[in-house]
């Protein structure tokens, strides 16, 4: 059963056409803007907290403090926090912002937490939050040894058909990104899930080693993970799980190039609020948060870590939300984890 879990992109606000509305919820008032986007007259956002479901250095965390490090460069915001929540796969931090009220506490989300929460059996989702923007988003690829006889993803996808045992996979934690994505290509290989070897390994410096010692046939990692291989020529892309080439690497076959764009798959991360916070409050978040993506600083660290822009307003993120939710409960049942 193919799985449609595509990205949407949304199209940003233009910093000169936001409504600036309900700025005195958070103890700021409205005023122009300067050549950077930030505010002439004062923040637009007040004294925020924001936390990162999981532990330093971790995709959630990297993204947190990008977002405090321009809402503090920008003026965007009086003052930012970032705070730190491990436990099960985020699920820990998410029981315990859903209990939040003021608008000022804001929660980093992201598809791995939407993959935990069901995984975990949680008793909370993100589609209990607020969601105020989608921003960035990181792409796997699907890479051999250089030795390898797969020239193409379908090439791989054939033979994974014909003897799925004997081509195993390597990935990351089991239930994440990595796992979900190869979930698709394993039924883009007419397959199901579970009939696939999934092996799993802490991250991407252990799959790079068993790739390399021939003790897989093929890995699925970030990018970032197998770049410096990649560059060497260790290791060949069958594709990305993108749609359209990656602006980190273009040159890289997309997973619309390798014929199956209904298997492209975003990691994304997003910004939540509270529960129930007024139309007023959020409406002063999407400001900030429109804001942030327009502004040069924030592309420039967004470039720098190869995030890819994948912004959607309020609205958009809400519906796209609800939609991967309810698509991805259906590929884990399918990967036999629910």
């Amino acid at each position: 059963m193919k799985m449609n879990i595509r990205k949407r992109r949304g199209t940003a606000v233009a910093v000169g056409t936001l409504v600036a509305v309900g700025l005195l919820a958070t103890g700021c008032s409205a005023g122009g803007t300067g050549s950077s986007g930030a505010p002439e007259e004062g923040p637009v956002l007040g004294a925020l907290s924001i936390d990162a479901p999981s532990g330093a250095g971790s995709g959630y965390d990297q993204t947190a403090r990008a977002i405090e490090q321009v809402l503090t460069s920008e003026r965007l915001a009086q003052r930012v926090q970032v705070t730190n929540t491990e436990g099960a796969g985020g699920t820990v931090a998410l029981a315990e912002f859903v209990g939040m009220s003021s608008p000022d506490d804001l929660m980093i989300g992201g598809l791995s937490l939407v993959g935990a929460s069901i995984t975990n059996d949680a008793p909370n989702d993100l589609t209990e939050l607020t969601p105020v923007a989608r921003l960035i988003g990181e792409y796997d690829v699907i890479v051999v040894p250089d030795a390898s006889p797969y020239e193409t993803l379908q090439d791989f996808l054939d033979a994974l058909a014909e003897s799925p045992g004997d081509n195993p996979i390597a990935i990351g934690n089991q239930g994440g990104y990595d796992h979900m994505w190869g979930g698709l290509l394993a039924q883009d290989a007419g397959l199901e899930a579970t009939d696939v070897n999934f092996v799993t390994f802490d991250g991407g410096g252990e799959a790079l080693i068993a790739l390399l010692g021939n003790q897989v046939a093929a890995g699925i990692s970030g990018y970032g993970e197998f770049a410096d291989s990649i560059e060497t020529g260790e290791l060949r892309v069958l594709a990305t799980a993108s749609d359209e080439p990656l602006e980190v690497a273009p040159d890289l076959p997309s997973i619309a190039d390798a014929g199956y764009p209904d298997s492209a798959l975003v990691n994304w991360r997003g910004i939540f609020a509270p529960p129930g916070i007024s139309d007023e409050d959020l409406a002063t978040l999407e400001e900030g948060f429109a804001t942030l993506v327009e502004s040069d600083a924030w592309n420039e660290i967004r470039t720098t870590n190869g995030w890819s822009d994948e912004y959607l307003d309020s609205e958009e993120f809400a519906a796209e939300l609800q939609e991967q939710t309810e698509s991805t409960r259906q590929l884990l049942e399918d990967l036999g984890l629910v």
